[in-house]
């Protein structure tokens, strides 16, 4: 199983393109609503070059979805647009398979202001997506369902454009309980549906990673990937070395890479970045056990997932061995969180 590049971004980092408050806006409009909570000129929702922070969007987002129709998320995935995902979105459809554009996306949807883990697996005939629960503490169910109804029928209905051949699911994990309209679901997934789940997950046909891309072009693909990396590389500069570890941890653990390795992901001597990290009084074995004190937490509060499976998770030989680090860390057991 490979697991994405990822980091974090500040709450009020303007890394989101103004594009998708655009598109609310618009569906909101036709279905009677309005958009609500966005405080910024009128004029920005019209100039895509324009960026928000997570703030804004997420403020803009759940007090919109207040008195909003049911399923609006499915309306909403539906209008997203590779065009909206800018460069990633060129590079995407440049690629010549459905197999390298996903592996594009895993690779670059940092720049899509998605911090949240992503894995591609397969086995045998069975294709996954898995990306985690993606919610923080206290999202309202609202925008639980708005996000998950948006991004399943995005990825059903723009592999179907890039490709023009009908994509099935066959399988959806979804970690909320089932909603009262869950007939729209149905009726647009039309696969089997597992609500309360302990993460999202997409199963469908391995042979859908072989489908060739309409719009595919070398030389855009080419161009558009030294583009995203280098823009990558921009946004990540602007990280703390902390911060820059912890994306290394992401997209790395259970099995985190040694200083060593860790030094030359971020193209530094072992001995530079060991005095960086006690310049900002720290070390890489106490980001290691911050990771992992942080992913439990979220696990434990988030995910229906047992404490024997959090520890197999996070690299714990066994139950055991995870409570007594968990309580080192916290000062209390596992099962105090779960209440």
């Amino acid at each position: 199983m490979s697991q994405s590049y990822s980091f974090y971004f500040g709450l009020d980092d303007k890394v989101i393109g103004v594009l998708y408050l655009s598109l609310f806006k618009d569906i909101l409009q036709r279905e009677g609503c309005q958009l609500r909570g966005y405080s910024g000129p009128v004029a920005d929702l019209t100039d895509y070059r324009k960026r928000v922070s997570p703030r804004v969007a997420y403020q803009t987002f759940t007090e919109s979805l207040c008195g909003a129709p049911a399923g609006i998320g499915f309306k909403y995935g539906e209008a997203l647009n590779l065009v909206a995902a800018d460069s990633v979105g060129q590079l995407i459809m440049s690629c010549p398979d459905v197999r390298q554009a996903f592996l594009a996306l895993q690779q670059f949807h940092p720049l899509l202001s998605v911090s949240t883990d992503i894995r591609f697996e397969s086995s045998g005939d069975v294709a996954m997506i898995d990306f985690g629960p993606g919610y923080g503490v206290g999202t309202p169910d609202l925008m639980k369902r708005f996000t998950t109804e948006s991004v399943y029928t995005a990825l059903l209905s723009q592999v179907r454009w890039l490709t023009g051949a009908p994509l099935r699911y066959r399988k959806l994990y979804i970690p909320y309980s089932r909603p009262a309209y869950s007939d729209k679901y149905e009726a647009v997934f039309d696969c089997d549906i597992h609500y309360g789940a302990s993460t999202h997950r997409i199963e469908f046909d391995t042979d859908y990673f072989d489908l060739p891309i309409i719009t595919a072009n070398e030389q855009i693909r080419r161009i558009k990937s030294r583009h995203c990396a280098d823009t990558l590389r921009r946004w990540e500069s602007r990280l703390t070395i902390e911060n820059r570890i912890k994306a290394i941890l992401l997209r790395t653990y259970p099995d985190f890479p040694s200083l060593e390795e860790v030094a030359s992901r971020l193209h530094t001597s072992r001995s530079c970045l060991y005095r960086k990290l006690r310049m900002s009084q720290t070390s890489y074995q106490g980001l290691i056990n911050e990771f992992k004190r942080d992913k439990s937490l979220s696990l434990l509060r988030q995910t229906s997932l047992t404490v024997p499976e959090i520890a197999a998770e996070l690299g714990f030989s066994d139950a055991s061995s995870f409570r007594r680090a968990f309580k080192s860390w916290t000062g209390y057991q596992p099962s105090a969180v779960r209440g």
